[in-house]
């Protein structure tokens, strides 16, 4: 079988996940260096991949322009950009797609753009119906293997098997500045920890308490450690201020893209976070990792990497497949979002315990 000319992935969103696929992004590469490689992916996650040396291509979709014109009825504008789009991709002339979402959408994405060759997850990983689109999947894999590992088992049917999952490439980011502060008595900080407290609408079961977030941030402070908290929309921006008022001494990150807060990322001696986009990132760029996992499993959606620890709960019924925490005991959190259900597998997830894994990282 002779080598394809050009490659497209599929993975629109969501962040987390984009990263995972990078280790795949990168064994194409390595088997094809002279391949012309696109990416299909939506506007949210689509700077985390702006200039990435490995892509000749970045097919951005505009999901918040679809989205919008759909809602509001406006048909023709919904048509004429996707129309669009599909003829971008279809120009491109694709000889292989691979689909890693293997949902509808990214499915039926995958077959519009023209490729003779399109291979997608197999059960029970593709859903929708997605099976339908795909002329290759590869065998299956544990519910259990990692997400990494499962996207790299998607390289199989083009004979490709990558020696270990190296760290990926990212694309070159700015450096994002933070101003000069000493603790209360003017000595210097023993480290920076960065705090992301935010979790999606989607992911609320995943939540840890923002109290307490508030007194991790309080006691690393007494501690000497600067503490940044990290955000983006002003859901999470809002949250981070209730955070400051209750965790004197602590810091909110400026308002920055995915790429810029990359940048801060790799200036901090440790993260902190529950699953999510910003965990991801952090453990592709060798950032100390301490990810707080109650109703995810860790060996499935846990940070991969060496250096990164997964601190699970410890509850009778996690991990769990829920989308939302069916039992009676799940508290209600006031948000700025509105009431946040918080899984009570993640209350068993001490802040003295998370406190002591991060002094762990910054004495060591």
């Amino acid at each position: 079988m002779s080598a394809p000319a050009s490659i497209l992935i599929v993975r629109l969103s969501a962040l987390g996940d984009v990263i995972h696929v990078l280790p795949s992004l990168e064994g194409l590469r390595a088997a094809y260096p002279q391949a012309k490689i696109g990416w299909a992916v939506e506007d949210k996650a689509s700077s985390l991949l702006t200039g990435h040396p490995h892509l000749d291509r970045i097919h951005v979709i505009p999901r918040q322009t679809l989205t919008k014109a759909l809602k509001g009825g406006q048909f023709t504008t919904f048509r004429t950009t996707a129309l669009t789009g599909v003829r971008e991709l279809r120009r491109e002339g694709y000889e292989v797609a691979l689909d890693f979402q293997s949902n509808f959408r990214s499915a039926a994405l995958t077959r519009l753009s023209g490729a003779k060759r399109r291979i997608g997850q197999p059960k029970p990983f593709s859903k929708e119906g997605s099976r339908l689109f795909y002329t290759d999947v590869p065998a299956p894999v544990s519910k259990e293997t990692h997400k990494i590992e499962r996207n790299l088992e998607l390289l199989s049917p083009l004979g490709i098997r990558p020696d270990g999952t190296p760290r990926p490439s990212l694309p070159p980011r700015p450096e994002v500045t933070l101003p000069e502060t000493t603790q209360p008595d003017g000595s210097p900080w023993r480290g920076l920890v960065a705090i992301h407290p935010g979790v999606s609408v989607f992911g609320a079961l995943k939540a840890w308490r923002p109290e307490r977030f508030a007194a991790l941030g309080r006691a690393l402070v007494e501690d000497g450690v600067r503490v940044v908290y990290l955000w983006g929309g002003a859901s999470e921006e809002a949250q981070v201020q209730r955070l400051l008022e209750q965790a004197p001494g602590t810091e909110a990150a400026p308002k920055l893209n995915l790429i810029q807060l990359a940048g801060l990322l790799e200036q901090a001696q440790t993260f902190v976070g529950v699953d999510s986009g910003p965990l991801h990132v952090a453990a592709a760029l060798g950032v100390p990792v301490i990810g707080l996992y109650g109703p995810k499993h860790t060996g499935t959606y846990g940070p991969y990497w060496p250096g990164t620890t997964a601190v699970a709960a410890d509850f009778e019924c996690s991990p769990c497949r829920y989308r939302r925490c069916p039992r009676d005991d799940a508290a209600r959190v006031e948000t700025p979002d509105g009431v946040l259900r918080v899984s009570p597998c993640m209350d068993t997830i001490e802040v003295e315990r998370v406190r002591a894994e991060c002094l762990k990282r910054i004495e060591g």
